[in-house]
């Protein structure tokens, strides 16, 4: 007989198991996404009483609303049940005698962890996938348990009998599940000797510090005896619902439930524009607009910024951005909802406010909008004066066409910065591109022969000089790393000037100026280590030999007779002189104004002479042109 009762049991189990559930939401005051959702479940109601489960979550909503702060915050929440069919009612009752046990869906027990009131479920696992049926949950879901004896616990469900006192004893595990509050009620002769308890309505200070800024309203202070222990633990007040049924929260728990609460909702419900990114051209005036379901009660304030700077005057859900009197480029645009609830004192975390924003990106028809995407360098490892090719990609973002521009090439230690003080590594002349159209260039540049051995950064930089009128002049550059390591042991001769390439300079014969021809050889003969810097106006081939296997690359003429006549003087400073202990001569030619010579282009170069042997090396030529 017993094991037909056993499995007689088992198939009602497995029949309950199998009913079909149904999710209805009672209460929706928005989305699940701006809203606190909460999820009832049924136990022990058979299917002909799926009526008295919707009463009961009714009455037991009906009366939650009227208690504060649910009353204050009720269009916060949305509550859907989640009705399982039980094969039978009511819950089990194992220590009564006779034991009672019933076939529910959830196995709901009083007497559960051996205390009589305590009201909890055993089969957690379909409670868990039923409450997932529902839209959406937050906390611990709400469990009412269809049986007249007084009882209720809460630990991963909320759990209550729906008798006379449901109402007040499912607030009360509420209390638990949404506002994290502990108990407040103590059992005589218990001493609590732990740490400081995390929940915010029981604390181990004898003067109730945890809630001071609370001290003086409505009776709060400090009361000893709470969290189960008659001494060592304070509650705010001398009662509250979290120590007795029928009471209210006090205003330390109410705080904890409105700032959870808000914590979870979303008060601005809409905004518009819709999208997180607008685009604006002068002169236009762009409308930013939300709504929220902050209470009227609560004294909410509106504040707008633009890129962090708060507009005053402006606290109406609607604020107007006036393009011209901004800058070109992306700009922020944010408002800010603040909730002033007299039930929160405290919050620090600020889930009492709530804010969106816009990237606004104004730009103007009539300029273009020039930026480099991406470039590539065919080498990453290199030795002073090794030749790179540089591919930059341009873009013309519009509206406007672009007319000529310069692409122009900069090496820095910074992999952020660059300034004209760099080493200047050429540029590029573009003609000019059409609104959306991109480019492709491509740059073969020598580096200095001074390059440090380090990582070094190679920016490209379009439209320095700011000639085509862009919407945005703050995104036109890009940078790619190289890696400077030593080479072959050269003599090099290099320009050492800001925006003039290492070599190849100018100088205009209508102002004059000045340029610093350096040489670099880091392995000279400290001993010996004399430099002669030569120049010419008639080509580097076929040179002049110097001995053999010096090759100087310059060809002898006036301008060379003129240098050597003159070395060391007010054009030529420098030009014969001694390295330093780095294998560092720089040298420095002046040219004065409306000198009688002609234009075009001119080399220089330079010999290292010894003390035995007159030439020793030779360097590299570069290139100076004289312009009218």
């Amino acid at each position: 007989m017993r094991a037909h009762y056993l499995l007689a049991g088992a198939a009602l189990a497995l029949a309950s198991s199998l009913t079909a559930q149904t999710v209805t939401t009672v209460l929706s005051n928005g989305t699940t996404d701006t809203r606190y959702d909460m999820v009832i479940l049924g136990d022990g109601y058979v299917a002909s009483e799926q009526a008295t489960f919707n009463a009961d979550v009714n009455t037991f909503l009906t009366a939650l609303f009227q208690k504060s702060p649910y009353n204050i915050f009720a269009s916060y929440y949305n509550v859907h049940t989640v009705f399982r069919a039980s094969a039978q009612s009511g819950a089990d009752r194992p220590d009564e005698t006779p034991p009672v046990f019933v076939n529910t869906a959830y196995e709901a027990t009083y007497n559960y962890g051996g205390v009589d009131r305590c009201l909890y479920i055993q089969n957690t696992s379909i409670a868990l996938a039923d409450a997932a049926l529902a839209p959406a949950t937050e906390g611990r879901v709400i469990v009412m348990v269809n049986d007249t004896r007084y009882g209720g616990c809460a630990a991963t469900f909320a759990v209550s009998y729906n008798g006379s006192q449901m109402t007040e004893v499912q607030a009360h595990e509420l209390g638990h599940s949404l506002g994290q509050l502990a108990d407040e009620y103590d059992y005589a002769g218990q001493t609590y000797t732990g740490p400081e308890p995390s929940q915010p309505n029981i604390t181990t200070s004898p003067t109730g510090q945890k809630w001071n800024l609370w001290h003086g309203t409505q009776g709060i202070s400090a009361f000893q005896g709470a969290g189960y222990n008659q001494f060592g633990l304070w509650r705010p007040r001398s009662n509250c619902l979290m120590r007795s049924l029928g009471q209210a929260l006090c205003r330390v728990c109410q705080e904890n439930i409105v700032k959870i609460t808000n914590s979870v909702a979303n008060v601005i419900t809409w905004t518009t524009p819709a999208t997180a990114s607008v685009a604006v051209q002068r002169p236009n005036v762009q409308q930013f607009s939300f709504a929220h379901f902050v209470p009227a009660g609560n004294n909410p304030i509106i504040e707008w910024e633009v890129d962090g700077n708060v507009q005053l005057g402006q606290t109406a859900t609607t604020f107007f951005l006036n393009s011209t009197q901004v800058t070109l480029g992306n700009h922020t645009v944010k408002v800010t909802i603040k909730d002033q609830s007299d039930r929160v004192r405290l919050d620090p975390q600020l889930v009492m406010h709530e804010s969106h924003s816009w990237v606004v990106s104004v730009s103007d028809p009539s300029l273009a909008q020039l930026r480099i995407p991406s470039m590539t360098n065919n080498l990453v490892l290199v030795n002073p004066g090794t030749t790179v090719t540089l591919s930059p990609t341009v873009v013309n973002d519009g509206p406007a066409v672009a007319g000529a521009f310069a692409v122009e090439f900069f090496l820095s230690n910074s992999p952020s910065a660059w300034t004209t003080q760099d080493t200047y590594l050429g540029k590029i002349d573009v003609a000019g591109l059409n609104n959306g159209q991109q480019v492709l260039l491509q740059h073969t540049t020598q580096l200095p022969w001074s390059l440090p051995l380090q990582i070094m950064y190679i920016h490209a930089v379009v439209d320095r000089i700011n000639v085509v009128a862009e919407s945005n002049e703050t995104d036109n550059e890009i940078a790619r790393v190289i890696l400077g390591q030593a080479g072959p042991c050269n003599t090099g001769l290099e320009f050492q000037d800001p925006l003039t390439e290492p070599f190849a300079g100018s100088i205009s014969l209508a102002a004059g100026g000045t340029l610093h021809p350096t040489v670099i050889a880091p392995c000279a003969n400290p001993t010996s280590a004399l430099y002669l810097i030569a120049w010419t106006g008639s080509g580097t081939a076929p040179g002049t030999t110097l001995g053999p296997g010096l090759l100087l690359p310059l060809n002898v003429d006036a301008l060379t007779q003129i240098g050597l006549g003159n070395l060391n003087g007010p054009i030529f400073g420098s030009f014969l002189g001694v390295l330093n202990a780095q294998g560092v001569g720089q040298a420095q030619f002046t040219l004065p104004p409306s000198l009688a010579i002609p234009t075009g282009p001119t080399h220089f170069a330079t010999v290292l002479l010894g003390s035995t042997t007159l030439f020793t090396a030779v360097s590299n030529p570069i290139q100076l042109t004289l312009l009218p």
